[in-house]
């Protein structure tokens, strides 16, 4: 079961319960959220099951919107308000708070805009669309210290994670009615749905064997390319059937695709295979045993069952072979300490 589910969290389960209860309705064993929310938080909390787990990076580079209520310690004017999202939009240093999951060090996050909803006394509802791994929370601690009255975050609310909005919530009894009915198909999202606005290259499917054991993508495996791709872009690579391959960084712009490495893959999700000798491919683990090899004196690989010539080899006794190092003598005369005496 591959793909991603929405969940409305509510408040008061830390996300990481939302994953077992996720874990134990599907029966999916990986399970993984996207954005830890604390427990006195609630809205979009996506989870990703099976494959989509390795997707968790690439939904991470997405931004997050949040509505929160902002309380502030003082009396603060609308004007002065206006002022300090102004203030705060582009760029910011956070220090993540003392409880939180990642290292508590100074870091730059983007603010893309803060907009104010609502006024009521000391407590501002507003809007923010931010880098992910913004701490809401230190937000509205640092916007108090420059008002110079002080505030704290009351309330929070996420309603974005990328393309996943709360038009595609569902909450936990939702989803286990439909896994109960057996239409799980009503609550999961499609591995592609991340990739809808993203560039595609499209490869040929003699080239799949290939990259599934680790080679990246040069011009002549690849059948087409969907959309402009930059130098430096990420690219959804897909087979002829439109499965996914795998996910990677443009090494050079479409108009430059010559002869060198296109795409420097960074994920992939194909199963390794293996060539089985008679021109089909089979899946490792599945199907024909792998043949073993052997480097012969010349450099090149031959297969090992079927030869004569390398049957029995490293066994002395059944070899057949002449060896030319010499008999060694009874009687030798030994050099260094016990020089000129004879042992036999």
């Amino acid at each position: 079961m591959d793909g991603f589910v929405v969940i409305d969290k509510p408040k008061g389960p830390t996300s990481h319960q939302i994953d077992h209860w996720v874990r134990t309705i599907t029966g999916e064993s990986k399970v993984g959220h996207i954005g830890t929310l604390d427990p006195g938080a609630s809205g979009v909390l996506v989870m990703a099951l099976g494959k989509a787990v390795k997707l968790i990076d690439i939904v991470h580079e997405y931004p997050k919107s949040y509505v929160f209520v902002i309380g502030f310690h003082g009396d603060i004017g609308e004007k002065r308000i206006h002022e300090l999202t102004e203030e705060f939009t582009g760029e910011i240093y956070q220090l993540p708070p003392v409880r939180s999951a990642v290292l508590r060090a100074v870091r730059v996050r983007r603010i893309y805009a803060i907009d104010v909803l609502e006024i009521s006394g000391r407590d501002v509802l507003m809007s923010v669309k931010c880098d992910s791994g913004t701490y809401v929370r230190t937000l509205c601690t640092d916007m108090g210290l420059l008002a110079g009255t002080g505030a704290q975050m009351k309330e929070l609310r996420r309603i974005s994670t990328g393309p996943f909005n709360e038009e595609r919530m569902i909450t936990l009894q939702q989803l286990s009615d439909d896994f109960i009915s057996h239409v799980p198909e009503r609550s999961l999202i499609p591995m592609d749905f991340i990739f809808r606005d993203m560039p595609k290259i499209v490869v040929k499917n003699s080239a799949l064997r290939n990259i599934s054991h680790g080679s990246d993508l040069f011009p002549g495996g690849i059948k087409a390319v969907l959309g402009s791709p930059r130098k430096g872009e990420r690219v959804c690579v897909v087979s002829e059937e439109n499965d996914i391959v795998g996910t990677g960084k443009m090494l050079v712009s479409v108009e430059d695709i010559h002869d060198l490495k296109v795409v420097d893959f960074d994920r992939i999700f194909l199963e390794p295979v293996m060539y089985d000798g008679k021109g089909d491919v089979v899946r490792s683990g599945e199907g024909r045993e792998k043949v073993q090899v052997q480097k012969t004196h010349g450099g090149s690989f031959r297969s090992t069952e079927g030869s004569k010539e390398w049957k029995n080899t490293g066994s002395r006794k059944h070899s057949g072979r002449r060896h030319s190092r010499p008999e060694r003598n009874n009687t030798e005369i030994r050099k260094g300490k016990n020089k000129g005496r004879i042992h036999r």
